[in-house]
């Protein structure tokens, strides 16, 4: 992850002509990159815990709407 954080990074810093968006806005730090990598790779984990009669324990509940 830290990996693509840095090659992002990179490519966003060179302002080369394959993307010249990145000009107009503030370049990301490879630490911010690597959060919002993670923050994606982790959006399929959203939900709660809600307590279950049935198994006398708390279960994880997956958020239906991510």
């Amino acid at each position: 992850m830290n990996d693509l954080a840095k090659y992002l990074h990179e490519r966003m810093e060179t302002k080369d002509k394959v993307n010249t968006t990145f000009h107009l806005i503030k370049v990301p730090t490879e630490d911010e990159l690597a959060f919002w990598i993670q923050q994606h790779q982790l959006k399929h984990c959203a939900g709660y815990f809600e307590w279950s009669e049935q198994f006398k324990r708390n279960m994880w509940v997956t958020n239906e709407d991510t």
